[in-house]
């Protein structure tokens, strides 16, 4: 019984050496990173394709879609927020509709009754670009963190041109990398 044990320890320990040397052996190209060092084994997080304004976008929760254009923009209800822009440190003012807006108008409106499925929904945005960002639908709710998510279409009263028609507006992040310029389309997803 003994030498039983000696040997399934061996294998045990075998098994583990193969499965970590590997890790170990690009552990010198990591210890690499430091000042005036790069590291060798980091890939660019977004390479991004030329930019292409946005001139509609399209909001999509399972087999409901809707394309929205800058007219039919305008008809639905505004909202404003103001940001530090964490680039320029600018104050900023953006307007433009809400998601709570959007997701009402595929049928699924932020009441009481659907907070379970909204809690366990995603947000995928998407530019035109291909650059993405993966949010918590509820998170942009307005109900954690008290500020509304919105894809605005104006900028300090001017419409929107250099980031394209439309562009996801995330107030209260430090940095504004989850917000989206060229907006091209919302994708909802529930996650089972």
């Amino acid at each position: 019984m003994k030498n039983l044990c000696i040997f399934r320890l061996r294998d045990a320990t075998v098994a583990l050496a193969l499965i970590v040397s590997p890790l170990l052996a690009s552990a010198p190209a990591m210890a690499q990173d430091g000042p005036g060092n790069k590291p060798e084994i980091m890939a660019p997080m977004h390479e991004a394709k030329p930019k292409v304004a946005s001139t509609s976008f399209t909001v999509r929760l399972g087999d409901k879609s809707i394309t929205i254009s800058p007219a039919e923009f305008a008809t639905l209800p505004h909202e404003t927020v103001a940001v530090t822009n964490g680039h320029t440190k600018a104050a900023e003012t953006y307007t433009g509709v809400t998601i709570a807006t959007l997701l009402d108008k595929l049928g699924l409106p932020f009441t009481k009754t659907n907070e379970h499925t909204l809690l366990k929904t995603i947000l995928v945005a998407e530019g035109t670009d291909g650059y993405k960002v993966i949010l918590s639908t509820y998170e942009t709710l307005a109900t954690i963190r008290g500020k509304k998510a919105i894809v605005a279409d104006t900028l300090d009263g001017t419409h929107l041109d250099k980031d394209g028609a439309f562009k996801l507006v995330i107030p209260g992040d430090s940095r504004p990398q989850r917000w989206v310029q060229n907006l091209k389309s919302l994708t909802f997803k529930t996650v089972e």
